[in-house]
């Protein structure tokens, strides 16, 4: 993977370190309820996992690539002064269910992204008053009425993936494209191995 260096491996974890001090794992999970529940469920799973973190879901979902079941998560915690997000993608290509995990947060200037947005929204009309801002600005994307972990980390309006291709180098776009691009490398290392004949 070009730009990650490898570190010594714990156990059976492997760990890379990468571009602006994002860090990588592949681990071995327990696959229970992760790839065998609807969507609807498995949002409970990584909702649990991210308030144990003292963080806020910004979205996850399931998949499908080829014939390999996935579920793809992203979640984020307040390190202050700065936001830390947390992408897991998990998979079980054969026997085992792996989980590649990437951390990435912001450095040096922080808020541009949710500055710029929110002056967007307010000016478009879409945000009309302050009281609208406090109660549509952070929610939890699946449900509205969740106060499990504090305000400051539920998902901003900001943390839409419209606003990527904006804000290429914020964290959480950095985040979303590897997972999009391992959905892509999965994809193909799954069509290559039923082309071989390695999956039955």
């Amino acid at each position: 993977m070009e730009g990650w260096t490898e570190q010594e491996p714990d156990g059976d974890l492997r760990r890379w370190r990468g571009p602006h001090r994002s860090v990588l794992s592949l681990g071995v999970i327990d696959p229970e309820g992760w790839l065998s529940v609807p969507d609807s469920q498995l949002r409970e799973l990584p909702r649990k996992l991210a308030s144990a973190q003292e963080g806020g879901l910004i979205e996850a979902f399931s998949l499908s690539r080829g014939k390999v079941s996935a579920a793809r998560l992203i979640y984020k915690r307040l390190q202050m002064p700065a936001y830390v997000y947390t992408g897991m993608f998990i998979t079980r290509p054969r026997s085992d269910c792996l989980v590649w995990t990437i951390v990435d947060g912001e450095c040096g200037t922080t808020g541009v992204r949710e500055a710029v947005v929110t002056a967007e929204l307010f000016g478009a009309g879409k945000l009309k008053s302050i009281q609208d801002y406090e109660y549509f600005w952070a929610q939890d994307p699946y449900d509205k009425t969740f106060r499990g972990v504090d305000h400051s980390v539920l998902r901003f309006m900001s943390d839409s993936q419209e606003y990527d291709s904006r804000f290429p180098d914020h964290p959480l776009s950095r985040v979303r494209r590897f997972l999009d691009d391992l959905c892509v490398w999965i994809q193909a290392e799954s069509d290559t191995s039923t082309q071989s004949g390695t999956v039955n």
